[in-house]
Parts: structure tokens; sequence; C-alpha cells
């Protein structure tokens, strides 16, 4: 079973489903122009009304003209959407401030829902959305814009990770080269990204301080062993500072760290296994944090060697040690308490007559 509102990019608790409103409107985003089509009840969607205009105010308000034209209220219609970054954020933000409704969807979920050997065209993307978010109506909700805290913390993290991987690209060059002055070069470069990716990381703490929940969530994610910095925020950036989600479990999904079963009939059996679309992003730092956890953490490091001594893949055991520490982090903001170390807290508190 689909989970079509995990899979919602910027949706908050407490936003409505779309089952309310009389009119659903598709929209194809690309870099210089974008498709909008409108559903029609009872009519193929290749026959959906259409209009194309170009990415950018005026677009806009002559997709506004064509709604009024067609008779269609603001108040009464949803635009649905794929998230497409930059492309799709100018379309978003102009739709919260004239208060029409939108939809931001995940472009694996509407591929993976779309008809095989159907025409790929702007056109028909944009006729193929409207179908789809009408169709999901009761289980698809609102979107809304990014605060902007979390939205300059994203940047700032997209600019701390290229930094870091051309640091890195650089470090590898000089393991190879062998002209002094190419060396000299390559060192320079990479003490600068050094130096560069310091002061991100202390831009990255002065937003995380200037606002106060996202502070105290800050703080508590960095309470669990294996969290630092770079996790904590990433998390907060990705939960929405923990408003996107309702539980751990539902955020698991959405990385996909946790299993998901595939079978059918009495042929297939796929067995439980992780997907490989989920947040690559988020699993791969969450695999660092692992590493550390189980390496300074006692809990984990036996709950790993017991999993493996069972005959548990690494792989398996490392998902399982991920959505640990997903579940520590859903924990600590939701009790909001830090993370306590139970052995650890235990053996400074036992006294000798305790004990004996």
């Amino acid at each position: 079973m689909r989970q079509h509102a995990i899979f919602n990019y910027f949706t908050y608790k407490g936003m409505k489903n779309l089952s309310n409103f009389q009119h659903f409107i598709g929209c194809d985003v690309s870099k210089d122009t974008l498709d909008f089509a409108i559903h029609a009840r009872g009519t193929d969607y290749r026959q959906f009304e259409h209009l194309q205009v170009d990415n950018s105010e005026s677009g806009f308000k002559k997709f506004c003209k064509w709604l009024g034209s067609n008779k269609i209220k603001l108040s009464e219609c949803v635009v649905g959407m794929e998230h497409t970054g930059i492309y799709s954020e100018g379309l978003s933000q102009w739709c919260h401030a004239k208060k029409i409704a939108f939809v931001m969807l995940h472009p694996l979920e509407v591929k993976n829902a779309s008809c095989r050997g159907r025409n790929k065209t702007d056109k028909v993307d944009a006729q193929f959305i409207a179908q789809h978010v009408y169709t999901y109506r009761e289980e698809l909700t609102e979107s809304d814009v990014e605060p902007k805290v979390i939205n300059t913390l994203r940047q700032l993290y997209n600019e701390r990770r290229l930094a870091v991987r051309t640091r890195t690209a650089y470090s590898n060059q000089a393991k190879t080269v062998s002209d002094a002055r190419v060396a000299l070069r390559i060192a320079k470069t990479i003490e600068r990204l050094t130096r560069d990716i310091k002061e991100i990381d202390a831009a990255i703490r002065e937003e995380v301080n200037a606002d106060e929940a996202i502070r105290e969530n800050y703080g508590l994610l960095t309470s669990i062993k294996g969290i630092g910095l770079v996790n904590a925020v990433l998390t907060i950036i990705a939960t929405g500072n923990f408003t996107r989600f309702q539980n751990a479990r539902q955020y698991a999904k959405f990385v996909c760290v946790s299993p998901m079963s595939r079978e059918s009939g009495s042929s297939v059996r796929g067995g439980c296994h992780v997907s490989h679309a989920g947040h690559s992003e988020i699993k791969s730092i969450l695999t660092e944090a692992a590493r550390v956890a189980i390496a300074s953490d006692p809990d984990m490091k036996a709950y790993f060697t017991r999993k493996r001594e069972q005959g548990k893949s690494y792989g398996c055991v490392m998902n399982a040690v991920k959505f640990k520490l997903i579940s520590r982090m859903f924990a600590v903001v939701k009790r909001k308490k830090p993370y306590v170390d139970v052995n650890a807290y235990l053996s400074q508190n036992t006294t000798p007559a305790a004990s004996a």
C-alpha cells in the first residue's frame, strides 16, 4: 500500500486533506515553462484543458487569469506539482502568497503511479498529475512553504555538502600528483575549503541558536551518541523540525531504512528488504552516525555484535542500528529530555552498599 501522505513534500501536521476542494489543477514544472491542466470529472485525462506559460511572475499571472476565464475561484482549487527543487519554488511561494492551496508530490510517486506506455510530454504530464491529485484527494494533504529558518539551514547544508565533496575530490587528487606546483595549488585549495567549511558550520550554529524551538531540538538530538551537527541539522531540515512526521516509523519509511515485504500469491516471495528509492543523502549520513554509535555506545555495540553472531548480514544490522537512532531522535524530542545512557547512569549512581 502506498504511503502518499508520507511522500508529500513540505506537508506539516494539521494540514487538511484535499477532499473539500472543487477543482484539481495539475502542473508540470520545468526550468523555463509551466504546463497546467484542469481536471474534468468523467473525462479522459488526455482531454483536460491545458495551458503553458513561462516559469516566472508573468506566467503565474497568466495562470491566474486562465483560472478566472474557466470560472474557477482561487479558494476552490488546489494545484498539484512535483517537487523539482528551485524550479518549483517560485510557483509554491506565489501560491502561498495568493492563498492558493497546493500539494508538492514526490516525483517517484507520480512516476510509479503513471501508466506505462503513455505519451511523455509536458502537456500529458500535467494532465496526468491533475488526474492523480483528484484520484488520491482523500490521502493527499495540503503542502506549505518551508519556514524561513528551515530554508536557510537547507541552503547552508547544501553549501557545506558541496564544499566537503570538493575538498574530498582535491584530497584524492593530491595523492596522485607529482608536480610540486600542482601539489601546492591543491594544498592551498584544500586549506581554503577547510576554512570555508568551518565558517559554514559557524553560520549553521548561529541559525540554530537564533530559533528557540530548533535550538532546543538540536540540543536534544546531539545528546544521542553518534548524532553530531550534520545529522542533527539534516534531520531537523528533513522533518521540518519534527512537524512533518508523526512518529519514527513514518520517517524511517520516508528515508527507506525500515524493510518492506514483497509477496504476491504463491510465486513471488521477495522477502523483506529496504528500498533503494529512499533519500540517499540522509541514509548515507545516518550510516556514519551508526558507525560512531557502534564504536562509542556499549549497548549499540553489543546489539550489533549479537545480531552479527546470529548470522544477520552487515547491511541488515546497520539498517537496524539506523532505525534505533531514528527512534531515539524522535523519543528525545517527544519527551523533551536529553538521551540518558541507562547503564552509565546506573554505574555512576550505584553505591557499594546497594551493589552488595
